[in-house]
């Protein structure tokens, strides 16, 4: 049996590795293998911490999504105005909001992640005030594009929390769990080739399903780099 391809993306090593894991799981003729159960124990081990890496990476992408939401809303307002301002029937009503908008700087959407949160929560209580709220009436498409910064703000926030439980929680990162896991399970493959050299036979089932499952996944990799 060929070993895992050191080359594999972060992902695949995951998926490869719970893929193993189950397949030993499923050989119950090879529970009273301590040899076995250790190295196992390992991979088990660095596949969950692989798994729980990613998703917190996943977690940091999602933040920077939510972030560029909230600009691409607070964006499309100032827009909505700006044009507004320049037509005679609807300048005066333009100026009020556009006034909010100048209480906080056209860099609104380029500080801290916590200072636009600020900021945003601070302009929506303004917009909602009587004289605000009357003048947005009076401009189509404002009222929707205000409600759209709020949607955002609140999804920025709710992204925001899940993101730092994920920091909180957070071990050693998927780049720096993968070399690790690999050797794991490259063990593994020399361990099993071990019991295929001596010919012990109720290896054979478990020694098919992860030479496969190596063999798919390095494939996919040696696919992934041409």
């Amino acid at each position: 049996m060929k070993k895992l391809n050191p080359n594999i993306r972060i992902g695949e090593a995951d998926s490869a590795s719970d893929a193993i894991v189950r397949h030993y799981e499923a050989e119950t003729a090879l529970a009273d293998d301590t040899a076995l159960a250790e190295i196992m124990a390992e991979i088990r081990d660095l596949s969950a911490k692989i798994t729980t890496a990613i998703k917190s990476d996943k977690v940091v992408s999602n933040l920077d999504e939510a972030d560029s939401a909230r600009d691409e809303a607070v964006k499309n307002l100032s827009t909505l105005l700006n044009g507004y301002a320049v037509l005679p029937a609807k300048k005066e009503q333009a100026a009020k909001l556009l006034a909010v908008f100048a209480k906080y700087g056209s860099d609104i959407t380029r500080g801290s992640y916590e200072k636009e949160s600020s900021d945003i929560e601070s302009m929506l209580e303004d917009f909602a005030a009587a004289d605000a709220a009357e003048a947005a009436k009076d401009l189509e498409g404002a009222a929707d594009f205000i409600q759209e910064i709020r949607a955002a703000e609140d999804n920025f926030k709710a992204v925001r929390d899940s993101y730092k439980n994920a920091t909180n929680s957070r071990g050693a990162s998927a780049t720096s769990l993968k070399k690790p896991l690999v050797n794991a399970v490259n063990k593994l493959v020399q361990y099993l080739n071990t019991m295929q050299l001596i010919g012990n036979k109720k290896y054979g089932s478990l020694i098919t399903k992860c030479e496969r499952e190596i063999n798919d996944f390095n494939a996919g990799t040696k696919k992934n780099k041409q």
